[in-house]
């Protein structure tokens, strides 16, 4: 499958993923909210991604917060000359949900990583990771990631999944399980190209050595037969006259022609005593 395509579902996933309960909507509400950019005031928050909003208002009404506080964030969107568009939410939530547990972490996760979050597919490798320029957010996030158990690295704020079954789990809690069955189908191709490249590249280097071998091979033997004035074993002979003879033929293969037929190794020693007696 097609990763750019594939990305596109994926995130079509994490955007209609259904919430079936009220504290699951307030968590991923909380960290979509705190994964975004703070404008000067502490109510208004920025992205650039707009799938991020029209998410964030699709679960906003199953919220405790729409409950209680009866209102909905106002939201506009922000067009910049020669740059891309971004959304401004406000949204006067004094206490947003934090995760307390490994459950409830989850949602606060989905949340966070449709504003900060991506899976990347670089020419060697996957990973999934978090890019949080808030500290406050950046300790918290490392206190839900503990509660998961994943295996993630720390850099600058920068949270990163690596481990094939982990960015599995990751992406299965965080309700994107048709994701990670198309997670597991490319990981699985790329690892039978990258085994069919390597071998292909061997045999290929293999072939490129013998060829080179044999056309040093076809030199020696032309040079040794052209030795005047000695005696040259009949057994050396046979070999070097079945290299000019048989240009392309592996050791082995030559071994085969004589009578009775040699090993590899023996050619290989009969080869030695001819560039001893060249040299």
């Amino acid at each position: 499958m097609d990763k750019d395509l594939w990305l596109g579902e994926l995130w079509d996933e994490w955007l209609t993923f259904e919430k079936k309960s009220k504290a699951a909507a307030d968590l991923e509400c909380s960290g979509i909210l705190m994964g975004m950019r703070k404008d000067h005031s502490p109510f208004t928050f920025i992205t650039n991604r707009l799938r991020t909003a029209r998410r964030l208002m699709k679960i906003w009404p199953k919220s405790s917060y729409f409950e209680k506080l009866k209102f909905t964030p106002a939201i506009s969107l922000v067009t910049q000359k020669n740059r891309k568009p971004y959304v401004k939410i406000h949204c006067p939530v004094k206490n947003l949900k934090l995760p307390k547990n490994s459950r409830n972490s989850w949602a606060w996760l989905k949340g966070l990583w449709g504003s900060v979050g991506g899976l990347y597919f670089p020419k060697a490798g996957y990973y999934l990771t978090l890019i949080i320029s808030d500290e406050q957010v950046a300790e918290i996030s490392k206190a839900a990631l503990n509660f998961t158990g994943l295996s993630w690295s720390e850099h600058r704020s920068e949270f990163t999944i690596r481990n094939h079954e982990d960015i599995t789990t990751f992406l299965c809690n965080a309700g994107m399980p048709l994701g990670a069955l198309r997670f597991d189908e490319i990981v699985m191709l790329r690892s039978v190209r990258n085994r069919v490249n390597v071998e292909r590249n061997y045999e290929a280097a293999n072939i490129a050595r013998a060829v080179k071998a044999a056309g040093e091979q076809s030199r020696l033997a032309k040079k040794f037969l052209s030795l005047e004035g000695k005696a040259l074993p009949q057994k050396l002979k046979e070999v070097a006259e079945l290299r000019l003879k048989f240009p392309d033929d592996t050791l082995e293969e030559l071994g085969a022609r004589l009578n009775p037929p040699i090993s590899k190794s023996t050619v290989k020693y009969r080869w030695r005593k001819i560039e001893e007696i060249i040299f």
